[in-house]
């Protein structure tokens, strides 16, 4: 890893943006509550993963980080959690509109 205080600043302005979207996320769905709060919760969880590996991916392209295995496995890791909140949201609001 570089010393380089633009790939930090980048890092950071990332690491602020995921933060406020899981921080909004979350005090938006509370006024939902019940299943339908729950299944949007999973679905802005799941979407906000799959906008960090796209966000991870973008940054790899335009080498802000370099590329190594791990970068790569924490990048599927990021997609693998998505897609599994993406399909728990949609199964609870199956399970919502079913009641």
């Amino acid at each position: 890893m570089t010393d380089n205080p633009i790939e930090f600043f980048v890092q950071g302005l990332v690491l602020v943006i995921i933060i406020g979207g899981f921080y909004s996320l979350y005090s938006s769905t509370k006024a939902y509550g019940g299943l339908i709060g729950k299944a949007i919760r999973f679905l802005g969880a799941g979407m906000l993963f799959i906008v960090i590996s796209v966000i991870e991916r973008i940054l790899l392209n335009f080498q802000v980080f370099e590329p190594s295995m791990t970068m790569g496995l924490i990048q599927d890791a990021f997609t693998l959690l998505g897609v599994l909140f993406l399909g728990l949201g949609f199964s609870r609001l199956a399970a919502a509109a079913k009641v």
